[in-house]
């Protein structure tokens, strides 16, 4: 019997959907359930399982999910959570202000020790939509549970257009700082989250600068999630994106449940 993956997310779950097809784990009946932005706050646990307090939600979860609008936790074998407010934008707005022993971009930054901004981080982390939804999961279901963080923005935001928005990342890839800010983030969210999912990090091969995504990742995503052209959104990406994700989950899902 293939293993009843409960998925759970934002609007970042797309590029999973649409990579499932070329490279989704033997197996693995993936189930979807996910609303934009922080649609997901709105999800309360009542009796076994997670209910939408919105019915906006609801009506998301049955369209993605195929007629589900509820989560009955006991239905599923392993969760898998996506996006939830876990991105690189937070640690890139702690770079504007600090920096740590080891890093290029400190002039005129507060320079604090490693061990003090993994910590921070790590608090800042643990207060996001995943870490509590991992947190009611793991307690009231005791199944495994996975997570993966928003890409990093796609590498064109670096030198977008004025009026685009910026979270610095040209800054800490100018500096030289891309890469230990990016292991940063990883480390902080894994802690963060290791009490109750384990983090799987973004494909390596996805990754430029240590703090952004390859463009060819990011190519026809706004197409593809939201029906738009122009290629004006960095944030989200596509189908080969989810591709190498993919694997790296199916990895995770096995060392937990072997």
């Amino acid at each position: 019997m293939a293993l009843r993956l409960c998925v759970i997310g934002n609007s970042h779950i797309a590029a999973l959907k649409l990579g499932w097809a070329a490279a989704g784990p033997d197996g693995i009946a993936p189930v979807f359930f996910g609303a934009p932005a922080d649609g997901l706050r709105h999800l309360r646990l009542e009796d076994g399982a997670l209910v939408p307090r919105k019915a906006a939600v609801a009506d998301h979860f049955r369209t993605i999910s195929g007629g589900q609008d509820r989560i009955v936790l006991e239905e599923h074998d392993a969760f898998l959570l996506v996006g939830l407010n876990v991105s690189s934008k937070r640690i890139l707005r702690f770079y504007r202000t600090h920096a740590w022993v080891g890093l290029n971009g400190t002039p005129g930054k507060t320079l604090v020790h490693p061990a003090f901004a993994l910590a921070f981080m790590t608090e800042r982390y643990a207060a996001t939509r995943m870490a509590e939804l991992a947190a009611t999961i793991a307690g009231a279901a005791g199944r495994p549970v996975i997570a993966v963080a928003e890409p990093h923005w796609a590498a064109w935001a670096r030198t977008a257009p004025a009026g685009t928005a910026d979270y610095g990342w040209d800054a800490a890839a100018s500096a030289g700082d891309g890469e230990a800010i990016g292991a940063l983030f990883a480390e902080a969210v894994a802690a963060a989250l290791a009490p109750h999912a384990v983090f799987v990090a973004q494909p390596a091969e996805t990754v430029e600068h240590g703090i952004m995504t390859r463009a060819e990742f990011n190519r026809e995503a706004s197409r593809l999630i939201g029906g738009e052209g122009g290629g004006t959104d960095a944030s989200h990406m596509n189908g080969d994106y989810g591709a190498a994700l993919w694997p790296l989950i199916g990895r995770a899902l096995q060392d937990r449940l072997h």
